[in-house]
């Protein structure tokens, strides 16, 4: 007798195959007093998400139920159909680059739930990976990495985020609000998010259960300007409507959240800015140019930016040079090193910054360093950034410089004093008995040939 599930788990896929195993795999590992089902479709991806979907249907065909779509219908259509799938009471969301790591995860909000009779949506807190599934900082909301919108009026005057990754949601409040979703939008969650909290309070966990995969170049990270414009237009364009939609919305509080975020942006703004602040948030950027030194988007490699990191770079025939931004802001380093297959440290031939021996110093934005290779084959790409506590002060390069002058002199100190012990030692030496009676007998024999 086949048991109607309580909680439907729903995740869109579209060309997420690096991270899809891990996020069917911590669907998998969930434990639960109740029946789950697990809803996969496939937006028509162009790499291998269809057929790690077929596997795994084809080993679990009790637990997951798959969804093939021929054509690409976005975000938005593919959520709206996929949610009248569901057969749980509750559906959870869960993007195919984010992955859970509580394994109590809907135990505990289905609990959470249960408690709060006022609420049908809950959400908790989660860690920060890069996309290679790296960690990177933890318990997102409750460090304020990213702030928690727990409210209408936050959400709509700040765009804000509750992670829909973690999501519980009723699932007939989820039907009733897709029917308000402009199908068109850049951003699904956010009118989602600003329909739910019209209809239900939002319960919290507190704790970290899903990893945020930040993936340079999604949907919602695009690297491209003008997509990033566009996408930010839009947005305006939807927070404009829900001022029309629900005009009983208390404008005053949204008006006091603005003035308080306006303010702290200048105090950002006024604040010197510390070089490490990117760590995260950033990425190192390196294109491969090939023979005619022009570079592309389809021979490009990123990575998020971290304080010390090596970097693992297969140069294809065809290449060379390369070029490597190290991040889109000014930023430090006392180390930067390139080396080729064999081990050799490759020296750069143009850097728009301030090279010495060991510093590598990018006071404008847009830090690069180009060098040429000779071969293809693997290179490793090593650096560390330094800890300055003010580098946009005026006078912050000279006291770098004073800092590494004042190294260079004490260790011109040390050596000058091992220079000055091994003079008075070989002194003592010559002086002695025993070094002056045989000096002295050769030199009597020197005489007598």
């Amino acid at each position: 007798m086949e048991t109607t599930p309580f909680v439907s788990i729903i995740c869109t896929v579209f060309n997420k195959e690096p991270w899809l195993k891990k996020t069917i795999d911590s669907f998998l590992a969930q434990q639960t007093e109740f029946a789950i089902e697990i809803i996969l479709v496939d937006d028509a991806s162009s790499d291998g998400s269809r057929s790690i979907i077929q596997d795994y249907q084809e080993n679990y065909p009790n637990l997951i139920r798959a969804f093939y779509q021929d054509e690409n219908q976005g975000i938005a259509k593919t959520w709206v159909a996929i949610c009248k799938e569901a057969r749980g009471y509750y559906i959870a969301r869960c993007d195919g680059d984010d992955f859970w790591i509580d394994p109590l995860k809907l135990q505990k909000q289905v609990n959470l739930l249960a408690s709060k009779p006022d609420c049908k949506w809950s959400n908790t807190d989660f860690d920060i990976y890069d996309d290679h599934g790296n960690f990177v900082s933890k318990a997102g909301f409750a460090n304020q990495t990213i702030p928690l919108a727990d409210t209408y009026e936050k959400m709509l005057a700040t765009r804000g985020f509750t992670m829909a990754s973690t999501w519980l949601v009723d699932r007939d409040l989820m039907l009733e609000v897709n029917q308000e979703l402009d199908l068109t939008t850049s951003d699904d969650t956010f009118n989602l998010q600003l329909e739910l909290f019209q209809r239900t309070s939002l319960a919290y966990l507190n704790e970290a259960t899903v990893a945020y995969t930040i993936n340079q170049g999604s949907d919602s990270r695009p690297t491209d300007f003008k997509k990033l414009e566009r996408r930010f237009h839009k947005l305006l364009k939807t927070q404009l409507e829900y001022l029309d939609k629900y005009p009983n919305s208390d404008f005053k509080e949204m008006t006091k959240i603005l003035l308080d975020r306006n303010n702290t942006y200048e105090i950002r703004l006024s604040k010197p800015m510390d070089s490490l602040s990117h760590i995260g948030m950033e990425s190192v950027t390196i294109y491969l140019g090939d023979e005619e030194n022009t570079y592309s988007e389809d021979r490009t490699l990123t990575k998020l930016l971290q304080k010390e990191d090596c970097l693992t770079i297969e140069i294809p025939k065809g290449t060379s040079v390369i070029r490597v931004d190290l991040s889109e802001n000014p930023s430090y380093y006392s180390d930067v090193e390139l080396r080729d297959s064999n081990g050799k440290v490759c020296s750069p031939v143009y850097s728009n910054g301030i090279v010495t021996d060991n510093l590598f110093l990018f006071c404008e934005p847009d830090p690069q360093l180009i060098y040429e290779v000779e071969e293809e084959g693997v290179y490793q790409l090593s650096y560390k950034m330094i800890s300055i506590d003010n580098p946009s002060a005026p006078d912050y390069i000279g006291k770098v410089f004073a800092a590494e002058m004042l190294d260079c002199q004490n260790s011109l100190k040390n050596i000058e004093a091992e220079l000055q012990a091994t003079k008075e030692a070989y002194n003592t030496v010559i002086h002695s008995r025993r070094w002056t009676i045989p000096t002295k007998i050769l030199k009597f024999l020197r005489i007598r040939k």
